[in-house]
């Protein structure tokens, strides 16, 4: 089955099982990654209450991923803001998201300038263009 296939809410459901996977990579649920993966919700106008069907998530092996580079970036970034919403990068969220960002189709190189990059930023304090400029440099 393909991404573009998906119905929104196959698509939304892909994204939140992600998102909820990631923040428990390193088994604590931070308060800070709960305020994210509700402000994802809301964004996307999911009740908050969707997010227990995937609270016991282990295994993201088998999901759907894209393929355009518009939605993989989408899904990294968030991922990205997930594992540092917390103001914390563990060991096991940097191997989560090199597994992620290669079933995505980004290169090792390109994910660890983003791990490097949410390790010196919190959140709220990175700077302007900073990821976009990540994603820039291996376009070319």
């Amino acid at each position: 089955m393909m991404w573009d296939v998906l119905s929104n809410d196959e698509k939304n459901d892909v994204l939140l099982k992600l998102l909820v996977y990631m923040s428990q990579t390193d088994n604590v649920l931070n308060e800070n990654e709960f305020s994210y993966l509700i402000y994802v919700c809301n964004n996307l106008k999911i009740d908050p209450e969707e997010l227990r069907k995937f609270e016991n998530v282990r295994d993201v092996e088998k999901d759907i991923l894209p393929t355009s580079e518009q939605d993989r970036v989408n899904i990294l970034y968030h991922l990205l803001f997930v594992m540092n919403s917390d103001d914390n990068v563990s060991v096991e969220e940097e191997r989560a998201i090199y597994h992620l960002a290669f079933k995505l189709g980004f290169s090792e190189e390109t994910t660890r300038d983003f791990i490097d990059l949410m390790k010196k930023y919190k959140l709220d304090e990175l700077p302007p263009g900073s990821m976009l400029k990540i994603i820039n440099k291996f376009q070319n």
